[in-house]
């Protein structure tokens, strides 16, 4: 709004104060009800925010339940899990068996003979160093022809894929005791398994690296064996299988052993059903369910102790989500199978409105028949395709129920925005209206204050006018 311009030079009224005013008086009764209708519009987005964001999370719980694995999973138990522990898929058979750790699987290490020290000069040429049938070619010349050197270049080495061949070279200074005092080059393979052995060939140069070439059972090795290459070799109920790592995945069907260390007697392994992992998700639905329950209790229910209703009291929509969400879960599925309707699987509801969980229900029938659980669940009819649909046409992005109702309180909010320029607009030509119109009546009065005085003047300047005045 413009700024008021300083008059009331004719007559000494105050028009910029009494326009103010009288702008004022017009202006603030309709933007204290503009501002009132906000915040209560504001309000209402802030409470069906709160609303979608309780549905999100059933819409999440609801997700997870319907995952394909999850009434297929299987879990096991280890008696001791310090020597392996066991993970089982869905093909694994519920059982208990009997295993027992006889070998580790280890990776082959070789050592050189002992120099002097790791810049001692072992020599030039190529070596060709192979693990599991890759290889690569290792060029040593007077730049790394130290034990260190070659320590280094057989570390950096890349097979013809660019990954590292599975060698590890450190080097080892010994004092003296069974072995001669001095380093050592030591060759550790990453890979473990019987078959899984390091060949290393010397060619060309000055004939130093043929100390460190090396192949299974050659005439000629400069290193020698340090520990060999070995399966790993477990026993389940008796049966001997031998893996070439310690991740054992073919002994038992469906079932992968990881090998920590070897057994002094037989440890029992049990495979069963995982049902913690659905009562655990069910238990989410419910927790979700009703923290949606208690968010449209505050925004749109009524607090007689307050003597106050919520921001969207009365507001059918909310309504009708927590019926039918009720009504999907409670409607008897019509189907043949042993699981009716949710009371069955030990969901219900209590007099306030809240959703329960009976776990020792839920975990009989989980025990005895899982298939029908993920019938009832998750069938082309299930009760988690039910609620997804009422989810779906509250939360949809598109034509969503509450995108709808958010959607008409932006327009209106967009409305109050659009009256407010229109306001601001109006009072700007109020006040120039209120100005113009003052300063034509300042400037009547100065007129006529002039035309007094004027006359006043006159009259004082008359024959016998002071006479008169004694």
């Amino acid at each position: 709004m413009a700024g008021l311009t300083s008059t009331g030079i004719g007559s000494g009224l105050d028009v910029a104060g009494l326009v103010s005013k009288l702008v004022d008086a017009e202006r603030t009764p309709v933007l204290t009800r503009l501002a009132t209708k906000e915040a209560t519009l504001q309000a209402q987005l802030s409470g069906f925010g709160l609303v979608s964001g309780a549905l999100d999370k059933v819409k999440s719980a609801l997700d997870a339940l319907n995952s394909p694995t999850l009434l297929t999973a299987n879990k096991t138990t280890v008696g001791d899990d310090s020597r392996f522990t066991a993970s089982a898929d869905a093909s694994a058979a519920p059982g208990s068996y009997s295993v027992q750790v006889s070998q580790l699987a280890t990776g082959q290490k070789l050592a050189s003979g002992a120099f002097s020290g790791p810049d001692a000069v072992v020599g030039s040429g190529t070596l060709t160093l192979a693990l599991g049938g890759n290889s690569v070619d290792i060029s040593i010349d007077d730049g790394n022809d130290t034990l260190a050197g070659i320590r280094d270049a057989i570390n950096a080495a890349r097979d013809a894929a660019g990954q590292p061949l599975g060698v590890t070279a450190t080097l080892v200074t010994s004092t003296g005791g069974t072995e001669p005092a001095g380093t050592y080059l030591l060759l550790t393979s990453s890979v473990t398994g019987a078959a899984n052995t390091i060949s290393l060939a010397a060619s060309g140069g000055d004939g130093g690296l043929a100390a460190l070439q090396y192949q299974t059972g050659g005439a000629n090795n400069g290193l020698t064996e340090r520990q060999a290459p070995a399966n790993a070799v477990v026993q389940v109920d008796g049966f001997t299988y031998a893996s070439a790592s310690n991740t054992v995945t073919g002994a038992l069907a469906g079932v992968t052993l990881n090998l920590k260390a070897t057994t002094a007697a037989p440890v029992t392994l049990t495979v069963g059903a995982d049902t913690g992992a659905v009562r655990g998700k069910l238990q989410a639905l419910v927790d979700a369910y009703n923290g949606l329950h208690q968010v449209i209790k505050q925004q749109a229910g009524y607090d007689a102790a307050a003597g106050k209703g919520g921001v969207l009291i009365g507001e059918p929509a909310l309504r009708n989500l927590e019926s039918q969400l009720r009504r999907a879960l409670t409607e008897p599925l019509g189907g043949a199978g042993p699981i009716e309707s949710a009371a069955d699987l030990g969901l219900g509801f209590d007099a306030s409105g809240t959703m329960t969980l009976d776990g020792a229900k839920l975990d009989a029938l989980l025990a005895g028949d899982r298939g029908a659980v993920a019938g009832f669940l998750q069938g082309e009819q299930g009760v988690i395709g039910r609620l997804e649909g009422v989810v779906d046409g509250y939360l949809g992005s598109a034509g969503g129920i509450l995108k709808a109702r958010t959607d008409g309180i932006d327009r209106r909010l967009k409305d109050i925005a659009d009256q407010r320029d229109a306001l601001a607009a109006r009072m700007d030509a109020l006040q120039q209206q209120y100005l113009k119109q003052f300063n034509a009546l300042d400037s009547l009065l100065g007129q006529l204050q002039s035309t007094g005085t004027f006359l006043t003047q006159q009259l004082a300047s008359l024959p016998g006018a002071q006479s008169a005045d004694k």
